[in-house]
């Protein structure tokens, strides 16, 4: 007797997936029959609503046309009128509403036009503050270096405002020292920095250094002059002996405070070059660390350059911090260990009990300071603009 082969079932293979244009004409056509009934809906509405409106509005006219002998019924028609105006108005605008999802062009123009309007508006408000400030700055200033007199006041070489003689330009060469020796040991650090973060770094360490990085520029600048004069002062005082507050301390505190300015600019502005440029120089045979100098930072020089000028603007405006390690010396600094004074530090200093002339000078010292930041702003610019790397 032969064995009877045992039942095999046929194994049903798993349909293949819909191919992703097929799902995508799918789903067009289903949204396109979602917005036909939906347009059929809201004008079924309208019709409705409109025949109902009309016949209401004809129902009160004959009302009040056959009551003109009595004043409390034609009163009580021309009330009914007025309500249903006024309801037919309000379903008017809720039918506008609903419509609009299906007019795309309209919608889409009133978007633009509100955008353009909200934008034009904040652009407004943000001119409108600038002149403000400087119609504040300049009306309080400019009569009071006339009545000291410009050479005396930008040049001179004394503060005492005691005896009324009030010369700046120590605090004038303090904050430039102090501001530019900031930049020159901040600017190297960051740039690499930001250089190591977008082209060198992997996800893991990208995601571990990029939140400190962010950390260190919400750290409150009074933090930051306590960590100066408890580190960075008692390191200066041991090796130099002096004392450690001056131009050196005050400078490497604004060196660490501009890290985090000049590094995720000049991260956002290195992620933002297109890879092609990269691609085409590996393709070239360049290897890539000569791909990501000679490439990658040259077409981002702008946005590195914005960055330094950003930081040197946060070191020259600068005041809590340096007012704990700089010394406060209105002086001209002879050594880099001396102790300076910077104009911000001036201002913070003395205007709490300054009182009239003594005021309106540190107001003025204020006017210099923001003369100074446009003057940087533009020479970066000019710089930018002339300069290849």
């Amino acid at each position: 007797m032969a064995e009877s082969k045992p039942h095999v079932k046929a194994l049903k293979l798993n349909k293949p997936l819909k191919s992703p244009k097929k799902t995508r004409v799918k789903i067009n056509t289903q949204f396109h029959l979602a917005q036909r009934n939906y347009k059929r809906i809201i004008k079924r509405i309208r019709t409705s609503m409109d025949s109902v409106d009309s016949g209401v509005l004809e129902v009160d006219f004959a009302h009040g046309a056959e009551s003109n002998q009595n004043l409390w019924e034609r009163l009580q028609s021309w009330w009914k009128s007025w309500r249903t105006r006024v309801s037919k108005g309000a379903l008017n605008a809720l039918m506008t509403i609903l419509e609009l999802p299906v007019r795309s062009a309209a919608r889409t123009a009133f978007l633009e036009a509100s955008m353009a309007t909200l934008f034009a508006l904040c652009a407004f408000l943000c001119v409108v503050a600038v002149l403000a400030i400087c119609f504040f700055l300049f009306g309080k200033s400019i009569p009071t270096i006339w009545q000291i007199g410009v050479g005396d006041f930008l040049l001179g070489q004394q503060w005492a405002p005691t005896s009324e003689i009030f010369g700046i330009f120590p605090m004038i060469i303090g904050s430039l020292l102090v501001s530019v020796l900031a930049v020159v040991l901040g600017a190297g650090v960051g740039v690499l920095s930001a250089v190591y973060l977008a082209c060198f770094a992997n996800a893991t360490m990208r995601r571990v250094l990029t939140p400190c990085v962010e950390l260190l520029a919400g750290i409150p600048s009074i933090v930051y002059g306590f960590f100066g004069l408890i580190v960075i002062v008692s390191f200066i005082d041991f090796f130099t002996q002096t004392g450690g507050v001056g131009l050196l301390s005050a400078s490497i505190l604004l060196a660490i405070m501009i890290l985090p300015t000049i590094i995720l600019i000049s991260k956002t502005s290195l992620e933002s070059v297109p890879k092609s440029y990269y691609e085409g120089a590996i393709a070239l045979g360049a290897t890539h660390e000569r791909a990501v100098f000679f490439i990658v930072l040259r077409a981002a020089k702008s946005g590195i350059l914005a960055s330094i000028v950003l930081g040197m603007g946060r070191a020259i405006g600068e005041a809590m911090a340096v007012i704990i390690v700089a010394g406060n010396q209105p002086i001209i600094p002879e050594s880099i260990t001396d102790g300076v004074r910077t104009l911000t530090t001036n201002i913070v200093m003395e205007l709490g009990y300054a009182e009239g002339l003594h005021r309106d000078v540190l107001i003025a010292c204020g006017v210099v300071l923001f003369a100074f930041i446009l003057l940087l702003n533009l020479s970066f610019r000019a710089f930018s603009r002339r300069v290849s790397f």
